[in-house]
């Protein structure tokens, strides 16, 4: 790799915005050769990871009120367990928290506490050369928010009841590395599947009930909405990755632009 063309990703790496769920490193299934605990190449191995995931900005549409856009952030910290296969292919499963805020019709401010996420997914590698990976990797995130206060003309109304909101995604992405001794950088293509069915409300933030009623001492508001689903469902995805000289640890920096704004921080050890 020349020194134009790393000066290039570096500039474009620092100035890009991002978003979807993290993508990770298209080389990860065959980077790591040992383990903390373990040396050389084998059939099976395990890794964990901790995940830093802040989701800054993802536009959605409301379905009952199709001009209405939504603005979403949110943050995921959570933990992910690798099991990999022949060097080859990573099935893995996330295990964490996550809240999220959204500017809804107007200036309607919603947010919420850190709730229980979870997903699973897999990364294969379709392609692996000398100094070129690439792979896809698929995954299904889901987590259930229950805001209790919603913000309207900075003043704060209460919940009347019960108030669930259940956000799930399924994303996919084609990505492609460039392996040097430290430094891996990658980029790709995100898109995530979405369905306009009640049957399959997947990639979506799908509320219950759609018709609250809020409260502000003995005034009341009556508040409708529908499901929420992402406006972009492609997006591409830059990131890089710094692996240590033993091959058994990694940390990565990932930003994701186009169908949102978001940034994630991963760090990985293989055991």
């Amino acid at each position: 790799m020349n020194k134009f063309f790393l000066s290039s990703f570096f500039i474009f790496f620092l100035f890009s915005k991002a978003y979807s769920l993290v993508v990770g490193n298209p080389s990860d299934p065959g980077l790591f050769e040992n383990g903390v605990f373990t040396k050389n190449k084998k059939v099976a191995s395990f890794r964990a990871s901790y995940l830093y995931d802040n989701i800054y900005k993802v536009e959605y549409t409301n379905n009952l009120q199709l001009q209405a856009k939504t603005n979403v952030k949110m943050k995921v910290l959570a933990s992910i367990l690798t099991l990999n296969f022949y060097n080859r292919l990573d099935l893995y499963g996330i295990l964490g928290k996550a809240n999220y805020e959204f500017l809804d019709i107007g200036d309607a401010l919603l947010l919420t506490d850190d709730n229980f996420a979870w997903g699973a997914g897999l990364k294969l590698l379709l392609y692996k050369g000398k100094n070129i990976d690439f792979s896809f990797d698929g995954k299904y995130f889901s987590t259930k928010q229950h805001p209790s206060f919603f913000l309207i003309e900075k003043l704060v109304y209460t919940f009347e009841g019960s108030n669930t909101h259940h956000l799930e995604e399924i994303e996919g992405s084609l990505a492609l590395s460039y392996k040097t001794n430290l430094l891996i950088p990658y980029v790709g293509a995100t898109f995530v599947y979405t369905l306009n069915t009640d049957e399959f409300p997947h990639s979506r933030i799908v509320p219950d009930p759609l018709v609250k009623i809020l409260s502000r001492g003995e005034d009341l508001v009556e508040y409708e909405t529908g499901d929420l689903k992402p406006k972009m469902n492609f997006g591409a995805v830059i990131g890089i990755s710094i692996i240590n000289k033993r091959k058994n640890a990694t940390i990565n920096i990932e930003t994701r632009v186009i169908d949102q704004n978001a940034f994630a921080f991963i760090g990985t050890l293989r055991f």
